[in-house]
């Protein structure tokens, strides 16, 4: 039934959500702007977006952009990144030699940038599994809108109702389901309390995906 499964890295291939609200969490305070924790992982996988939402929010105490703030981000996350080992998800390699056993096209779609998503890749040692790699730079809007999705079936040239997508934020679930995919939403507690129940399937495993493939 599916021709391709569709990942979102952060989350969902290595557990970095907690990385990505610490760096933003000091940005903000740096900024002016105490943004509590449960209600900071509500804008996860928004990208770019996200510092737009805050400057209309809050407003900052300093003169930037949300470009130079994604720019600054994307930097510090990169260094924070490189400084320790980089460990897959429990059960990531085992699902993606199964989809790939079983002919399906494999793909991330993220809303990190395109030199992250390859330094990720090449760290936990399986790039090799992914055909494709479409990030939030490729996109003019990102999650939760359908846009990164959607570009990565166009890319691919396969129909959305044949991509299966393994999200861990409501954001990325809002964005597959938008898109017209399958969603599976993967409950990754590293990711804060995320509203995923629109998702078609929801585990705790990335294991238990491959009886759905």
């Amino acid at each position: 039934m599916f021709k391709a499964l569709l990942f979102d890295m952060d989350g969902v291939l290595i557990d970095s959500e907690p990385l990505h609200k610490k760096i933003e969490q000091d940005i903000l305070l740096e900024l002016g702007v105490n943004l509590p924790i449960e209600e900071h992982f509500k804008y996860a996988s928004m990208g770019l977006e996200f510092w737009n939402i805050m400057e209309e929010r809050f407003g900052f105490n300093r003169k930037t952009t949300a470009d130079e703030l994604h720019r600054e981000k994307a930097a510090r996350y990169l260094e924070a990144l490189t400084s320790k080992p980089i460990l897959p998800i429990d059960g990531l390699e085992d699902l993606l030699c199964a989809a790939t056993q079983k002919g399906m096209v494999l793909a991330v779609a993220s809303s990190s940038s395109t030199v992250n998503i390859n330094l990720v890749l090449n760290a936990i040692g399986l790039k090799h599994y992914f055909t494709l790699i479409v990030s939030g730079e490729q996109v003019p809007l990102n999650k939760p809108n359908p846009d990164i999705y959607l570009k990565t079936s166009e890319l691919l040239k396969l129909e959305p109702t044949v991509c299966m997508v393994v999200e861990d934020s409501a954001n990325g679930v809002k964005s597959a389901k938008g898109a017209g995919m399958y969603c599976v939403g993967f409950r990754n507690l590293s990711s804060g309390n995320q509203d995923i129940s629109p998702a078609d399937v929801i585990v705790d495993s990335l294991r238990e995906i491959i009886e759905l493939i």
